[in-house]
């Protein structure tokens, strides 16, 4: 029972953090009705929220009711219910003023106003763009998706809007592709705008080692970049294609298949997703293992659930708790953690019955488990609580 007792205080911390007070209001008008403002909506934070160094030791003290992984030397914090963004060092060097904010990204950050409308400011908090937008995604690529008037187009780092807004939907622009919507129907759009794939399709995926996964009908397939099918069959479900393989189910179930088509399991799985390091996590009958990309179970299947790889270890549980494993299935630490992440910069969150800690690639204390909640490293600091 004592190891559930730690993730029972977490939450009970959790549900104290998201309690709302109750809000005097001022007297209204007989027939009028007073709202609290919108920074009401927060309250400050019971435990609040601090930056430790890879060593372990607080570098910024525990003062924000909220806060995000630094990104381009800056981090997002919460200061009652307004946002703004502090340095490195912990100084404030945007004011919080904004009923939201999102991280940094090639130079911008997204920020909402209390009078709803989105824009974007650069690390000194200028407007570069001017909060005019109902809604709006991070800078990929030099563009961002935004929304206006009930339709999605994308801006360019100057504002202005290089594709207007008349799609239903939108994603943000990776390798060169962005996936719309228009008149019900997706779409893969270039950054000039033009259609790489027309919007015909029911669902779709942007192309991946040089195939796109569409459906059209009840099933998928895959395209060329010209959009003529070069694989088909009766799959219900699918992945793209990672290397040389990708997973389909049809009524039998998963199983992986080639460019041609040839399948490459010797039987079907319930589950099966690819997991870096030339893996394919399987699962069949709750039971979890590796594939190779000869579609060969070359860890069987033997835990109860399994992650992807990631700096080349990825957790697995077994008897309800989790250890780590190598791409061949070699027990980097045996199942001893109530909960673990995966490896980050050479390390990785784990739960002790104590709290959170982090340990390395060997499977050593590296940082001790003095935390209540600890998030993950981004240059050179982590977000927690204690």
């Amino acid at each position: 029972m004592m190891r559930y007792l730690f993730w029972s205080i977490v939450f009970s911390f959790g549900l104290l953090a998201c309690a709302d007070p109750p809000v005097a209001e001022e007297e209204a008008p007989e027939g009028e009705l007073s709202l609290p403002p919108l920074e009401a909506d927060y309250e400050p934070s019971e435990v609040k929220w601090g930056y430790i160094d890879r060593r372990g030791q607080v570098v910024i003290a525990q003062k924000f009711d909220d806060c995000r992984s630094f990104r381009e030397g800056r981090a997002v914090v919460r200061i009652g219910g307004r946002w703004g963004f502090i340095d490195r060092n912990g100084r404030t060097v945007i004011p919080a003023n904004f009923r939201a904010a999102w991280d940094f990204s090639e130079g911008l950050a997204r920020v909402l106003t209390f009078e709803g409308k989105t824009g974007f400011i650069d690390t000194t908090g200028a407007w570069v763009v001017r909060p005019t937008f109902d809604d709006a995604r991070d800078f990929s690529e030099g563009l961002a998706l935004v929304k206006h008037e009930g339709l999605y187009g994308y801006l360019d780092r100057s504002g202005a809007l290089v594709i207007p807004c008349r799609f239903e939907q939108g994603s943000n622009f990776e390798n060169g592709q962005a996936k719309v919507k228009a008149d019900g129907r997706y779409g893969l759009l270039d950054r000039d705008g033009k259609f790489l794939l027309p919007p015909d399709y029911r669902q779709l995926s942007p192309f991946s080692n040089g195939l796109a996964r569409v459906k059209t009908g009840n099933y998928y397939e895959f395209v060329d970049g010209e959009g003529k099918t070069v694989l088909s069959g009766n799959f219900l479900q699918a992945t793209d294609f990672a290397g040389e393989l990708a997973a389909v189910r049809d009524e039998g179930g998963w199983q992986l298949i080639d460019r041609q088509g040839n399948p490459r399991t010797g039987r079907p799985y319930d589950q099966l997703w690819y997991a870096g390091e030339d893996r394919w996590a399987a699962e069949l009958g709750g039971r979890y293992g590796y594939l190779d990309t000869a579609g060969q179970e070359i860890v069987p299947l033997q835990f109860e659930q399994v992650y992807s790889f990631s700096e080349g270890r990825a957790p697995y549980q077994q008897e309800q708790l989790w250890g780590y494993l190598d791409p061949d299935g070699n027990l980097i630490t045996p199942p001893q953690f109530g909960l673990a992440w995966s490896f980050q910069n050479g390390l990785a969150r784990v739960a002790f019955f104590e709290g959170i800690g982090f340990i390395d690639r060997s499977g050593k204390m590296a940082i001790r488990p003095d935390f209540l909640d600890v998030r993950d490293y981004s240059e050179g600091l982590a977000r927690m609580q204690r």
